[in-house]
Formats: C-alpha cells, structure tokens, sequence
C-alpha cells in the first residue's frame, strides 16, 4: 500500500504515535552534551517539533499531552520550572489556532514566521515571569542567540519531519486527480 493510499486513520495514528516519541527524542539530543558549543547557540529542537505538529497535525498535539511533555521538558532542562510549559502551552495553542483558522494551503514561509514569533513570545513570557517572581532572568541579549538559533532550525526540522519521515499534512493542499 502506497502513502498515497493510505487510510487517513492509520496516518493519524502515526502521527499521534510519532509526536511524543519524536518531542521526547528532541529532548534527549538537546541534553546529549556537545562539545564547545554554548548553550544560547543551541536550537530548541523539542519547540520545533511541538510547533510542527502543532500546525501540520493538530489531533497528534492534545493539550494534555502537550502539557505533560513541557511540563518534563522543564524538569530535564533545568529551565524555569513551571514558566517555561507554561510559555510553550500558549504558544502552541496559539498555533493551534493560527492552523484552524488559516487551513492548507498555506505558505511555508508563513508557518515559519508564525512558529519563529511563537518561540519569542514564549521566551519573553519566560522571561517576564522571572522577572515578576524576584529571580534574575538572563539578559534579552543573552536570549537572542537561542532565539535566532531556534527560528533558524524550524524549516530544517520541519523539512526533516515532512519529507524524511513523511509526518504532518503538506502545507499546500493536494489537489484531486
């Protein structure tokens, strides 16, 4: 049976399948250590895979399980515990919204925008609850690299996940023969 044959259940199952496995995945490589690299030049690969199934397979995304994921991305990552699901929650749901209200076909460059503008808000919401909370944040300065590294790793997780692994609705919507 081809991809194009397939039922549209089993391809829904896969991608329901795939999000945990593929955001949980995304964790381990962002705390695998690499070697020199600072830790605001790293891309926040788990953001990218969220945003992407967030947009391209929404029933794959329920907010309980999103939830869960973010709330033990934190945990793992050592960041604001709480703030930083929180941030990713919204922004996601934001997404979520963006997708349903703007369906296939859609531009690339726009889902690339709108997920590079979620990650800032997200980031700046994280970073403006530290601030309300008496911790130091991290400066914005000190931000923008890991910001920037994350907007440009979204298309090429995004390529990856669509046309390597064939996960997500395409972004144009395929005509009928």
């Amino acid at each position: 049976m081809s991809g194009a044959a397939r039922p549209a259940g089993v391809a829904g199952l896969a991608a329901a399948l795939a999000f945990p496995a593929l955001a949980l995945l995304a964790l381990a490589v962002q705390l695998a250590p690499l070697a020199d690299t600072p830790p605001a030049l790293t891309p926040d690969l788990f953001w990218c895979v969220l945003a992407y199934f967030t947009l391209r397979a929404p029933r794959a995304t329920p907010l309980g399980m999103v939830a869960v994921l973010c709330i033990l991305r934190d945990a793992l990552l050592g960041g604001p515990f709480g703030a930083g699901a929180l941030s990713l929650i919204l922004a996601s749901e934001l997404l979520r919204r963006r997708a349903a209200l703007a369906p296939a076909p859609r531009p690339l460059w726009s889902d690339w925008a709108w997920c590079a503008l979620g990650f800032a808000a997200a980031t700046a919401l994280q970073w403006a609850l530290l601030s309300v909370s008496f911790a130091r944040p991290p400066s914005p300065a000190a931000l923008a690299p890991h910001v920037l590294a994350t907007a440009l790793a979204l298309p090429v997780v995004a390529a990856l996940l669509r046309y390597a692994l064939r996960l997500g609705a395409s972004p144009r919507a395929e005509r009928p023969a």
